[in-house]
């Protein structure tokens, strides 16, 4: 599988120490608005500690915004759990998408997520069949705190992110 491009657009909302814990989650989200006020605000050098390891916009550009995976995790999931773990963010990769509900996703971006979803369960030998992606409506807490990302098209996305591990 050839790996997925990426814009480098680091923010500054990440802890700067080293990963305690090996990624075992990714974590889909969508921003509620559109691309150039969610880079602003997921790369903001002020103010929220909010972030995440991607952005894809509607066309299926991939934004890198945590250049050291491996090394630091970014600030995504607030408070959450996922099989009895708490703070996602410690042991996850957060993508957010840009999506506002009540508009379609793009065939685009969610070709990208499939292929950066299929990317990182290679590269870091993550576990499909455990479950590794999920929405993070399912992992905020308390239940019903977060709904993203609304009315995914989620047996399509997880087609591609099969094909694309085939690859």
């Amino acid at each position: 599988m050839q790996d997925p491009v990426f814009v480098d657009h680091p923010t500054p909302a990440r802890n700067m120490g080293k990963r305690k814990y090996i990624p075992t989650l990714i974590v889909l989200h969508h921003t509620g608005g559109h691309l150039a006020g969610d880079l602003a605000t997921l790369c903001s050098e002020t103010g929220k500690k909010v972030s995440a390891d991607f952005e894809i916009a509607k066309n299926g550009t991939i934004y890198k915004l945590n250049p050291q995976l491996g090394q630091n995790y970014t600030f995504h999931a607030g408070v959450s759990a996922w099989n009895g773990r708490k703070d996602c963010n410690k042991f996850s990769f957060g993508i957010e998408q840009e999506h506002i509900p009540g508009e379609t996703w793009t065939d685009s971006q969610i070709e990208s997520a499939a292929k950066l979803c299929a990317w990182l369960i290679k590269r870091y030998s993550l576990d499909l069949s455990k479950g590794c992606i999920q929405s993070h409506a399912a992992v905020a807490l308390p239940k019903g705190r977060k709904t993203d990302p609304e009315n995914y098209p989620w047996d399509k996305f997880s087609k591609l992110v099969r094909f694309f591990l085939e690859k």
